[in-house]
């Protein structure tokens, strides 16, 4: 394996089949990797603003990636259940060989004070965001640990690094995968396996093209500022303000070139490294 290469790997990437999922994937498969898609799960009833990627939406993108001349496959698979997630494990490595690198970035997120949250909102962020990249992580060990050079990044939203008004679940959530992540390097450096963290801020995505999370924005950083209409452009408008570096989103392109980088280091020197791609958020955290 050349130095920051993943040619010739074999990669599974969840929450794959559109978004920041979409692009991590296609990025690694332009890069020479195969690469199994975990996405479509069977779940009518979240609790969100927005659709989740549908099976026609995966299938797509395997199409998509399977035209850059690597191996392609598609699991429908809902990481919030174990046995989904290991038949998902199973059938990837029966059709790709093994596994190399696991990128999770399958998440959802809702908007709601703490006050006024469902337990079926909590839990969908939760047991998606947290559980399932658990659920990923603990089937993929020992495949990892086989590759001798396993690679895990993890996509933590960047208000795992701080308190968030109306995503306090969206922030525990992410608050504990920095902590899973970071206990794996530790757990499993001497497999060879690196374990890192990219924690992005909010993106120009599905998630972000509500009236839920315009809201959000318009409301401030204490989450107190009254919103009458939400709309658009005052939200992005709000981003900005609160961007030191005066830019709406944070790229998509640049959170996918962070997952990039890590899945590609040839050793363990950035192992339980936590990279912020958050448009300047990160230079208000304290730590």
């Amino acid at each position: 394996m050349n130095e920051y290469s993943v040619a010739g790997r074999v990669a599974v990437v969840t929450g794959g089949a559109r978004g920041l999922g979409k692009s991590i994937a296609t990025a690694l498969a332009a890069a020479g990797a195969d690469v199994a898609v975990w996405d479509g799960p069977d779940w009518s009833d979240a609790p969100l603003a927005y659709s989740l990627a549908s099976k026609a939406e995966l299938d797509e993108t395997v199409a998509e990636l399977g035209g850059l001349g690597v191996r392609a496959v598609g699991e429908s698979v809902d990481v919030r259940d174990l046995d989904q997630v290991v038949q998902a494990t199973a059938a990837t490595v029966a059709q790709l060989g093994r596994i190399d690198i696991l990128v999770c970035a399958a998440g959802v997120r809702s908007c709601v004070p703490a006050s006024a949250m469902t337990d079926d909102q909590w839990n969908s962020v939760v047991e998606t965001n947290l559980h399932g990249t658990y659920h990923a992580i603990k089937s993929a060990l020992p495949h990892l640990t086989a590759s001798g050079a396993g690679r895990i990044v993890v996509v933590a939203a960047e208000e795992g690094r701080r308190g968030a008004a109306s995503l306090s679940h969206y922030s525990a959530a992410a608050w504990a995968q920095i902590g899973l992540v970071k206990s794996i390097a530790v757990e499993s450096a001497e497999a060879g396996i690196a374990a890192s963290v990219v924690c992005p801020g909010p993106m120009d995505t599905a998630m972000s093209r509500t009236e839920e999370f315009w809201a959000l924005a318009q409301a401030g950083r204490d989450g107190v500022v009254p919103v009458t209409v939400p709309n658009q452009a005052d939200a992005e408008h709000a981003l900005r303000v609160r961007h030191p570096s005066n830019t709406t989103y944070a790229a998509v392109d640049a959170v996918r070139d962070a997952v990039l980088f890590l899945a590609g280091q040839p050793g363990l020197d950035l192992t339980g490294a936590v990279l912020d791609v958050s448009a300047g958020l990160a230079s208000m955290n304290t730590a």
